[in-house]
């Protein structure tokens, strides 16, 4: 799925989120709770925001941390690859893994990490080059190591 798909099911969600009505009561007694329902949509609204954004920044963020893991020696290939393989196989990451990084590799993780709570999707499957490249890339690095 691209980024124009994702975008597709977005705007759906944001057109089903406008269409929803909250409806109180019981019975005969049943009525459209407007104020609820303002209340709700907008609810709903900052979360499928929140959640498109944190997908396309994470999987932006994925992309430029797996590059860096591909090239021959990037000054912190360990802890990238440690990263990219605790997302991937959901392997427990140690916290310190984000300490004493340059700036920037610690902001994608993060973005990395926000899109892994916040996102809808799988981001090793929506990255360019898809599972193939992270394997591909994990495993070099375990050859490498051995």
């Amino acid at each position: 799925m691209g980024r124009a798909e994702r975008q597709r099911r977005h705007d759906a969600s944001m057109e089903r989120i406008q269409r929803m009505q909250r409806v109180v009561g019981q019975g005969d007694r049943l009525r459209v709770d407007h104020e609820g329902t303002v209340l709700e949509r907008a609810r709903l609204m900052v979360e499928e925001i929140r959640s498109h954004e944190a997908t396309e920044l994470g999987l932006a963020a994925f992309d430029r941390l797996l590059r860096l893991a591909e090239e021959q020696h990037p000054r912190y290939a360990r802890d990238i690859i440690c990263f990219i393989a605790a997302i991937w196989n959901s392997q427990s990451l140690p916290l310190v893994t984000l300490r004493g990084l340059d700036q920037s590799i610690g902001d994608d993780m993060v973005a990395v990490l926000d899109a892994f709570r916040y996102g809808r999707t799988n981001l090793a499957e929506q990255v360019e080059g898809g599972p193939a490249r992270v394997v591909r890339t994990v495993r070099k690095a375990a050859l490498a190591k051995a």
